[in-house]
């Protein structure tokens, strides 16, 4: 199975890039994301799947758990706010 290390999510670009050791035989999921607005963000050590499509879907899956959580609160508070 072959899986895209590209995604987009709320206006984020996702980038899931893994670590490749061990002669391609262990991989260590990580993700960069980005928005035009200038900001970056970089995770590493999110597990360790045996293939490579893993760790690009657990990278891409964590990445976008972390946007929902960071970013959607802010969006709610915000409107709140301006209410």
């Amino acid at each position: 199975m072959r899986a895209s290390r590209f995604a987009e999510h709320n206006g984020w670009e996702i980038d899931a890039a893994p670590t490749i050791l061990a002669k391609d035989r262990l991989f260590v999921s990580s993700a960069v994301i980005k928005r035009n607005a200038g900001e970056r963000f970089v995770f590493t050590d999110l597990g360790n799947p045996e293939y490579r499509w893993q760790a690009h879907e657990r990278g891409i899956e964590w990445a976008k758990r972390w946007i929902d959580n960071n970013f959607e609160v802010d969006r709610a508070r915000v409107g709140s706010i301006l209410r």
